[in-house]
């Protein structure tokens, strides 16, 4: 009995353990059920929201793209882009008229690239591919056209203007009337020179716009006398023969001119600039220019010939020559005649050159001294007269010659002298004036007033010699005498 009680026992025990191993699962498998419920409940709720959030943005975005919706596009030449009234004017190939847009900060500004850039980077000249609203005349986007291309530094373009052709290189394009940019103005075509450097282009076989960008000035050339027919070179330009009033093209920049004529040569330094002349000076790189000093001649007797380098010269003022060897001869008819040379090679000097009569048998005597004063310019005159009283060279060593001609009953042995007037000598020109004996200058040409009766002898050589008597007044004024022109000699 005892026996089965315990068989019985142990039989109840083993039906209870898979029932509690039943529950045990059960209970698990449903708190995973209820967390992962949960979770999605949870992650749905957002889910739907964000949804929500990206339509009301895609709908926003789709209002915004219909209001800047452009309704015309084309290609066209920038001619401007004004910062301030923030508009661009443009020439319309296609429609072949010009439209000014207004831009915005939304407005898409690229280049060729696909980048954005700023307003800076619109020149004039640009070709571009624009869109823009017709009727607000609103610029949407502007890019640098990819239909066009660009020569950059041409130096060799031809223009042949009958057939509106321009060859570059080997390459022959047509053109309109393209836009020709230099700095900040629009030129003609026809103020291009050989010499500019330009930018230029254009869509397919046509040119649209050239921009200047090295242009040219002028070069002319003064103080040339000593290179007349000699070379000229500015730069890299071609040689040229120098002529009277050239005026030479050259590119803008810093050049070496070289002039050459035979022996003479020299290089200076220069600039040029655009639209501007530059007028320079060879004079210095010629040979040293000619020195003069003025020679006084005292020559006795009266009336001897003075040829200089085989010339009649007048001497009755200083002979001004050029520094350097002379021939001179001094002659008149009884007198011995006087052969030599004179070494010019100081700014004055004087002679003094006696003949003798041909039967005395003196030799020709012959002095000379510096006279440093000479060649001073005077530094007054007076109604274009030679002021004689600033220069005297005689001193009162008249010839006998003159003597004769005066008499001493004919002047004021004590004169008074005006010394706020002056006495002008109008007529006749050219002859040496003695005043009572006393050399005064070649006329026309003015001295110191003296008061009272004088003796006004004329000589000139080829004329005859001719002698008044005047009386000067003491009115306080200058005194004008002019008298006939002197007769040729018989």
């Amino acid at each position: 009995m005892a026996v089965k009680a315990n068989e019985q026992k142990n039989k109840s025990r083993i039906h209870i353990r898979p029932i509690l191993s039943l529950l045990i699962g059960l209970t698990f498998f449903t708190t995973i059920l209820i967390i992962a419920l949960f979770e999605a409940g949870k992650s749905g709720r957002p889910s739907v929201k964000q949804t929500t959030s990206n339509q009301t943005n895609q709908d926003t975005r789709n209002n915004t793209t219909g209001f800047n919706i452009p309704d015309k596009s084309t290609t066209a030449v920038v001619l401007e882009a004004d910062k301030s009234s923030m508009t661009i004017k443009l020439y319309d190939i296609a429609d072949k008229e010009e439209i000014i847009l207004n831009y915005t900060g939304g407005t898409s500004l690229l280049d060729k690239y696909g980048q954005f850039i700023s307003i800076d980077r619109i020149e004039k000249g640009l070709i571009v591919d624009v869109s823009y609203q017709s009727e607000k005349n609103k610029l949407t986007e502007l890019k640098f056209s990819e239909k066009a291309w660009e020569y950059i530094g041409v130096n060799n373009m031809t223009i042949y203007p009958d057939v509106k052709t321009i060859k570059i290189a080997r390459s022959n394009y047509t053109y309109d009337e393209p836009f020709v940019v230099d700095g900040d103005s629009f030129v003609l075509l026809d103020d291009l020179a050989i010499q500019d450097e330009l930018t230029v282009r254009g869509i397919d076989e046509t040119i649209w716009s050239i921009i200047v960008t090295k242009g040219h000035g002028t070069v002319k050339i003064k103080d040339y006398e000593a290179f007349i027919g000699g070379s000229i070179t500015v730069g890299y330009e071609a040689v040229m023969q120098i002529t009277e009033g050239m005026t030479i093209t050259t590119r803008e920049g810093n050049y070496n001119l070289t002039v050459e004529n035979g022996e003479y040569s020299g290089t200076k330094n220069i600039t040029v600039n655009r639209n501007e002349e530059t007028v320079v000076s060879v004079g210095d790189l010629g040979p040293e220019p000619v020195k003069y000093g003025k020679t006084t001649f005292d020559i006795t007797p009266f009336g001897a010939d003075l040829f200089i380098d085989k010339e009649l010269t007048n001497y009755a003022s200083p002979v001004e020559l050029a520094y350097g060897e002379h021939s001179i001869e001094v002659s008149l008819g009884g007198y011995s005649t006087y052969r030599g040379n004179l070494r010019v090679d100081y700014s004055g000097k004087k002679i003094q050159i006696v003949l003798p009569e041909l039967q005395s048998k003196d030799n020709v005597s012959i002095v000379e001294w510096d006279d440093p004063e000479a060649n001073a310019e005077e530094e007054h005159n007076y109604n274009e007269y030679n002021d004689w009283d600033s220069d005297q060279d005689y001193n009162g060593n008249y010839p006998d010659y003159i003597d004769s001609l005066v008499d001493d009953e004919d002047y004021d042995d004590d004169p008074i002298i005006d010394n706020e007037s002056l006495i002008y000598i109008q007529n006749p020109s050219g002859a040496s004036v003695y005043l009572n004996g006393e050399y005064k200058g070649v006329s026309p040409g003015s001295f110191q007033k003296v008061i009272g009766n004088h003796v006004i002898t004329f000589i000139k050589q080829g004329y005859q010699t001719k002698s008044y008597t005047v009386d000067i007044a003491d009115d306080g004024l200058d005194t004008y005498i002019s008298l006939p022109d002197l007769d040729p000699s018989r």
